[in-house]
């Protein structure tokens, strides 16, 4: 919202749970580094994720090439944008408020109040929850013990992912959720690491849906590889799904036949159901080879 230019220089904080940051001339870095101005005790924020800065007389934000995006009023952040009064900033879980006032305005009291308070703050109050696999932050550095993942990233993610897919844009939603599920694959692969069931449905209906969405085949290998590294069945859902657009896209056959080969050495401690599934894989096998 633009702000008038007719009273004095422009004051601007952040607000966050019922309290206010105040911003300076200086660039303000918000992120889970304990060297930024403003921490966020959050798994899905990276070291130095967003910066604000007063410039101009005016607020901009900049996302500073973070993993999981930054939503400015419920849209991702591409590079950087002017803000203003009331704009809402969504970083990993945490969602912070932009306010600003011109000195001597009525919104001007409210920021004196804060005007003696250290713009460095430690923002908490996430509760911890497991998760089963816990990969690290692409790009970030593997020994950083803050990149602890929480239990709803995949929801948060997730969430968003869906959103972009209902409007249709494949790749924005291929965007959101690749470096965590290919970090969450990579863990599988190093192995040692049991992943939640719900966590693996959960990445291969994701996968699924890119594969329709972008037309990429790789995400249908994706699927195959991480229920195979876990020597289950895909989901009953997600074959049917498949038979429905696999002659689509390009799959990895060899891979399809190696994941069968898994299912069938372990046909013996599967129930019906799963050994029918295991029989409609089988069915799929032969439609990619006939393509």
């Amino acid at each position: 919202m633009a702000v008038s230019s007719s009273r004095g220089p422009l004051l601007a904080w952040v607000r966050y749970r019922g309290r206010d940051l105040k911003l300076t001339g200086f660039e303000t870095v918000i992120g889970r580094s304990a060297s930024c101005q403003i921490v966020l005790d959050d798994g899905l924020v990276s070291r130095r994720h967003a910066q604000i800065t007063l410039e101009d007389d005016r607020v901009v934000l900049h996302d500073l090439g973070s993993v999981n995006g930054v939503y400015l009023n419920g849209v991702r952040l591409e590079g950087s944008k002017e803000v203003g009064d009331g704009d809402r900033i969504l970083i990993g879980k945490q969602e912070l408020m932009v306010r600003t006032a011109r000195s001597g305005g009525v919104n001007s009291v409210t920021l004196a109040e804060h005007r003696d308070r250290s713009a460095a703050e430690t923002l908490t109050g996430l509760e911890p929850a497991p998760f089963a696999a816990v990969p690290a932050v692409a790009g970030e550095p593997s020994g950083d013990t803050e990149a602890t993942r929480k239990g709803d990233a995949f929801d948060l993610l997730g969430g968003v992912a869906d959103k972009v897919l209902a409007m249709g844009r494949g790749a924005e939603a291929e965007r959101i959720l690749s470096n965590y599920l290919r970090n969450l694959l990579a863990s599988l692969r190093r192995g040692g690491v049991e992943v939640a069931p719900t966590v693996l449905d959960k990445a291969t209906s994701y996968a699924i849906k890119l594969a329709r969405a972008t037309g990429k085949g790789s995400w249908v290998d994706y699927a195959i590889e991480l229920n195979q590294l876990s020597a289950k069945p895909l989901p009953g859902v997600i074959v049917e799904e498949l038979y429905q657009f696999v002659r689509q896209v390009e799959v990895d056959l060899k891979l399809l036949r190696e994941y069968i080969a898994v299912l069938k050495s372990t046909e013996h401690t599967l129930g019906p159901a799963e050994r029918f599934i295991v029989q409609r894989i089988e069915g799929l096998e032969r439609l990619v080879a006939a393509r």
